[in-house]
């Protein structure tokens, strides 16, 4: 048994975006391991009374982040934390429990555009403030969270430039199996409801009043819509299967962001300024975010999940978690490819993967997914393809390693990573590499 805080900086409420989603996941798993009696607390930027309960069914308490509150979670024995928390409340970072920092997000990445609208100098100041933050976590954890493929790479490379990858850590496993672990964001094993009345077709306040009928093909875009995103391609996709006489409409989740910090980015702005401009408000619909609780029902009156980014560093490192809605609901899913989890879903039969920008491919793809026996097929293996992606798989690892957690070795032996002096110490290993012959052994250049 363990004493478990489990921080996020996002809002828990009516509608969450996905950190808030993975927190209460591995809070839930946790607090429920049958392997063990933990005593769990989640903690979040802010939290909605209204659904406390529902969220946490009974099996972790729910709170607040606040000096407070982090002082009384440094005294966890483990705490798992998220993006720029342990700068915001460095009492978290001075404790001695185990600290596990979730990297499943790099949004270092993601502030590259995220700032781009800024001065130089607050640009400058918000990058540099986001890689420290990334420094803080990959300097103080004692087991980080990746998601597996080019990520884990990426943060396999960061880990050793910081200094985490060295003697106590190899020693420990030289396959850095208990310095990282592979935890992919996950989805619920229990299938989406139908909702008890009708969310997107028929006549709807919420769809701008638009009767989409039982014909409509309707193409989902789920979650916000940022900068590295693409959503002018969808939409001119759309308009032109629209304008070949098929009825097909196009929903946008989550144009306004549930942390009111985040509210309408301006890419949504731009989105709904491009369907303005081309007088597409009868094909396209904006809603503000779907509540959680409600997710599946949408998914289910939906026909085609569509997904859409730029040519970006970030894409290379992401993992789409509105991907494994399509999965989810068993709905084939159109989006640019690049990033790890929709090449599995192209390779197994679930979606079709476009390249950045390609508005005919897109259309292309549509076209194919607008027969009903070939969206049946791609549905089939969605869900064939989701049972490997549920939360309780995703999380196993992580929920092992909680029953016996454990200090990094480099941490807890108290050595500094860093020579004061490395300059000199290279030109010491230098010398001794000469005097023993190992420089010459095995390069080819010097024989």
């Amino acid at each position: 048994m363990a004493r478990i805080a489990v921080l996020t900086g996002e809002v828990i409420g009516e509608r969450l975006a996905g950190p808030a989603i993975r927190a209460i996941a591995i809070a839930r798993a946790l607090a429920n391991d049958p392997g063990s009696q933990h005593e769990v607390i989640l903690l979040a930027a802010s939290v909605d009374d209204g659904v406390a309960e529902q969220v946490s069914n009974g099996g972790f308490r729910l709170g607040m982040l606040s000096n407070e509150t982090a002082e009384a979670a440094s005294q966890s024995e483990i705490i798992i934390v998220q993006s720029d928390l342990l700068d915001r409340y460095p009492v978290l970072a001075a404790s001695d429990a185990c600290v596990i920092a979730d990297l499943y997000d790099p949004y270092h990445l993601e502030v590259l555009e995220q700032s781009a609208s800024l001065t130089p100098e607050r640009r400058r100041a918000t990058i540099a403030a986001s890689v420290a933050a990334i420094g803080s976590l990959l300097a103080r954890g004692d087991l980080f969270l990746d998601v597996g493929g080019r990520q884990r790479d990426l943060w396999t490379g960061a880990l050793a430039s910081a200094g985490r990858v060295n003697e106590f850590t190899y020693a420990d496993s030289p396959d850095l199996t208990r310095l990282m672990l592979t935890v992919p964001f996950g989805l619920n094993a229990q299938a989406p409801e139908p909702a008890t009345s009708e969310v997107l077709r028929g006549a709807r306040e919420g769809v701008g009043n638009k009767v989409l009928s039982s014909n409509d093909i309707i193409l989902w875009w789920g979650g916000g819509i940022y900068p590295w995103f693409d959503p002018e391609t969808v939409i001119s996709a759309t308009a032109s299967l629209a304008a070949e006489g098929h009825p097909v409409h196009l929903v946008f989740a989550g144009s306004r962001h549930p942390n009111p910090d985040v509210g309408e980015t301006p890419a949504a702005r731009a989105a709904r300024d491009y369907v303005d401009k081309n007088a597409l408000n009868e094909v396209v619909t904006f809603l503000d975010w779907v509540p959680f609780a409600d997710l599946g029902g949408y998914l289910l009156e939906a026909d085609v999940m569509v997904s859409a980014h730029r040519d970006h560093v970030e894409t290379r490192y992401a993992y789409r978690t509105r991907l494994l809605d399509g999965l989810w609901a068993g709905r084939p899913t159109v989006a640019t490819g690049g990033d790890d989890l929709m090449s599995s879903i192209a390779a197994a039969g679930a979606g079709i993967a476009i390249a950045p920008g390609d508005v005919d491919g897109f259309a292309n793809a549509l076209r194919v997914l607008l027969d009903q026996s070939t969206r049946e097929r791609f549905s089939s293996c969605a869900l064939t393809h989701a049972k490997g992606h549920t939360w309780g798989v995703a999380l196993a690892p992580l929920v092992e390693w909680c029953r016996a957690p454990s200090r990094a070795p480099d941490l807890k032996s108290g050595v500094a990573l860093a020579p004061k002096n490395p300059s000199g110490l290279r030109r010491s290993i230098g010398s001794a590499a000469r005097r023993t012959g190992l420089r010459n052994k095995g390069n080819s250049a010097t024989r």
